[in-house]
């Protein structure tokens, strides 16, 4: 295994690309070995200057990466 200290066994880390990511990209590179990580607007399609608005959002994108 090489593990970096991250708990992965690839050192592939897919950055968190704002818009881009979702809980379904995440999930995969974290299941194939790598690191995924959310970005602040994961899965989103709409803005929202909101910051209540958009914790509850990444809270449901975390929620729907870790099933």
């Amino acid at each position: 295994m090489n593990d970096l200290g991250l708990g992965t066994q690839y050192p592939i880390i897919q950055a968190p690309m704002n818009w881009v990511t979702d809980a379904k990209l995440v999930a995969a590179v974290s299941n194939a070995g790598g690191l995924g990580v959310l970005g602040t607007n994961a899965g989103q399609r709409e803005v929202t200057p909101n910051p209540k608005q958009v914790e509850a959002r990444m809270t449901a994108e975390i929620q729907k990466t870790k099933r």
